[in-house]
Protein backbone atom coordinates (compact mmCIF):
# COMPACT_ATOMS: atom_id res chain seq x y z
CA UNK A 1 0.00 0.00 0.00
CA UNK A 2 2.66 2.53 1.05
CA UNK A 3 4.49 1.78 -2.70
CA UNK A 4 1.31 2.29 -4.07
CA UNK A 5 0.64 5.40 -2.41
CA UNK A 6 4.49 6.76 -3.59
CA UNK A 7 3.62 5.83 -7.10
CA UNK A 8 0.49 8.15 -6.77
CA UNK A 9 2.29 10.70 -5.30
CA UNK A 10 5.23 10.64 -8.01
CA UNK A 11 2.79 10.64 -10.83
CA UNK A 12 1.08 13.42 -9.59
CA UNK A 13 4.52 15.17 -9.29
CA UNK A 14 5.01 14.80 -13.49
CA UNK A 15 1.17 15.89 -14.01
CA UNK A 16 1.69 19.28 -12.23
CA UNK A 17 5.46 19.39 -13.19
CA UNK A 18 5.06 18.70 -16.91
CA UNK A 19 1.55 18.97 -17.78
CA UNK A 20 1.22 23.21 -17.38
CA UNK A 21 -1.85 22.38 -15.15
CA UNK A 22 -3.71 21.72 -17.90
CA UNK A 23 -4.39 17.87 -16.33
CA UNK A 24 -8.00 17.48 -15.33
CA UNK A 25 -8.55 13.64 -15.65
CA UNK A 26 -7.62 10.28 -17.03
CA UNK A 27 -8.34 9.83 -20.50
CA UNK A 28 -8.10 13.59 -21.92
CA UNK A 29 -6.87 14.77 -24.97
CA UNK A 30 -2.96 16.28 -24.62
CA UNK A 31 -3.31 19.27 -26.24
CA UNK A 32 0.46 21.14 -27.15
CA UNK A 33 1.71 24.28 -28.33
CA UNK A 34 4.20 23.36 -30.98
CA UNK A 35 7.04 26.43 -31.92
CA UNK A 36 7.84 25.29 -35.63
CA UNK A 37 6.04 23.34 -38.38
CA UNK A 38 4.14 19.75 -38.41
CA UNK A 39 7.03 18.77 -40.47
CA UNK A 40 9.13 19.00 -38.04
CA UNK A 41 7.60 17.70 -35.23
CA UNK A 42 6.64 14.64 -36.98
CA UNK A 43 10.56 14.79 -38.24
CA UNK A 44 11.70 14.85 -34.54
CA UNK A 45 9.34 12.29 -33.47
CA UNK A 46 10.59 9.73 -36.33
CA UNK A 47 13.93 10.22 -35.00
CA UNK A 48 14.56 8.51 -31.80
CA UNK A 49 16.74 9.37 -29.45
CA UNK A 50 18.89 7.98 -26.52
CA UNK A 51 17.68 10.85 -24.09
CA UNK A 52 13.86 9.95 -24.78
CA UNK A 53 11.82 8.70 -22.12
CA UNK A 54 9.64 6.61 -23.26
CA UNK A 55 10.33 3.70 -25.51
CA UNK A 56 7.92 4.52 -28.41
CA UNK A 57 7.16 4.32 -31.87
CA UNK A 58 5.51 6.53 -33.93
CA UNK A 59 3.80 6.26 -37.54
CA UNK A 60 1.94 7.05 -40.10
CA UNK A 61 -1.60 5.48 -41.40
CA UNK A 62 -3.27 6.50 -44.33
CA UNK A 63 -1.89 10.66 -43.59
CA UNK A 64 -3.15 10.12 -39.59
CA UNK A 65 -0.16 9.77 -36.91
CA UNK A 66 -0.09 7.42 -34.29
CA UNK A 67 2.44 6.67 -31.52
CA UNK A 68 2.52 3.49 -29.61
CA UNK A 69 4.41 3.66 -26.21
CA UNK A 70 5.98 0.42 -25.39
CA UNK A 71 7.43 1.37 -22.39
CA UNK A 72 9.30 3.93 -19.68
CA UNK A 73 13.03 4.05 -20.41
CA UNK A 74 13.79 4.18 -16.50
CA UNK A 75 11.54 1.37 -15.68
CA UNK A 76 13.07 -1.13 -18.55
CA UNK A 77 12.67 -4.19 -16.64
CA UNK A 78 8.82 -3.35 -17.38
CA UNK A 79 8.92 -1.92 -20.92
CA UNK A 80 6.78 -4.56 -23.67
CA UNK A 81 4.36 -5.56 -20.96
CA UNK A 82 1.78 -3.11 -21.35
CA UNK A 83 1.23 -0.65 -24.45
CA UNK A 84 -0.98 2.03 -25.12
CA UNK A 85 -1.30 3.42 -28.61
CA UNK A 86 -2.36 6.97 -29.19
CA UNK A 87 -3.33 9.22 -32.44
CA UNK A 88 -1.48 12.03 -33.13
CA UNK A 89 -3.50 15.47 -34.39
CA UNK A 90 -1.91 18.40 -35.84
CA UNK A 91 -3.81 21.49 -36.05
CA UNK A 92 -3.34 25.18 -36.90
CA UNK A 93 -5.50 27.87 -35.34
CA UNK A 94 -4.80 31.58 -35.28
CA UNK A 95 -1.22 31.28 -36.57
CA UNK A 96 -0.14 29.07 -34.24
CA UNK A 97 0.60 24.62 -34.82
CA UNK A 98 -0.94 22.72 -31.64
CA UNK A 99 -0.45 18.59 -31.69
CA UNK A 100 -3.27 16.22 -30.09
CA UNK A 101 -2.49 13.58 -28.60
CA UNK A 102 -5.74 11.17 -27.88
CA UNK A 103 -6.73 7.75 -26.87
CA UNK A 104 -7.26 5.27 -29.47
CA UNK A 105 -9.16 2.78 -27.86
CA UNK A 106 -11.50 3.02 -24.70
CA UNK A 107 -10.48 -0.70 -23.52
CA UNK A 108 -7.01 0.74 -23.09
CA UNK A 109 -8.26 3.52 -20.96
CA UNK A 110 -7.71 1.75 -17.61
CA UNK A 111 -3.72 1.57 -18.28
CA UNK A 112 -3.03 3.83 -21.17
CA UNK A 113 -3.87 6.77 -18.75
CA UNK A 114 -0.64 5.83 -17.04
CA UNK A 115 1.69 7.14 -19.39
CA UNK A 116 -0.40 10.15 -19.86
CA UNK A 117 2.37 12.16 -17.15
CA UNK A 118 4.81 10.39 -19.36
CA UNK A 119 3.63 12.14 -22.87
CA UNK A 120 3.31 15.21 -21.30
CA UNK A 121 7.19 15.01 -20.17
CA UNK A 122 8.65 13.03 -23.27
CA UNK A 123 6.41 15.38 -25.97
CA UNK A 124 7.90 18.79 -23.62
CA UNK A 125 11.17 17.58 -23.43
CA UNK A 126 11.41 15.87 -27.75
CA UNK A 127 10.02 18.86 -28.95
CA UNK A 128 10.41 21.43 -26.85
CA UNK A 129 6.05 22.21 -27.02
CA UNK A 130 3.86 23.45 -24.04
CA UNK A 131 0.81 22.28 -22.79
CA UNK A 132 -1.95 24.09 -23.01
CA UNK A 133 -5.92 23.75 -22.32
CA UNK A 134 -8.90 22.51 -24.43
CA UNK A 135 -9.90 26.14 -23.87
CA UNK A 136 -7.31 27.40 -25.79
CA UNK A 137 -8.42 25.86 -29.30
CA UNK A 138 -11.79 24.87 -30.46
CA UNK A 139 -13.51 21.46 -29.75
CA UNK A 140 -14.58 21.49 -33.08
CA UNK A 141 -11.08 21.23 -35.08
CA UNK A 142 -10.93 17.83 -33.75
CA UNK A 143 -13.93 15.86 -32.82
Amino acid sequence: MIISICLIIKRWNRYSTFSNGTYKNAGQKLIFEIFFSKEEAIQRLYSPAESDTLDYEFWNDNGEYYIKVKGIKRFQQMNGVLTAAFKVDFIQQNGKNYMVVDHINSMQLLYSAGYEAELFEFMTKKLNCVPVSEEIIKVDCYN
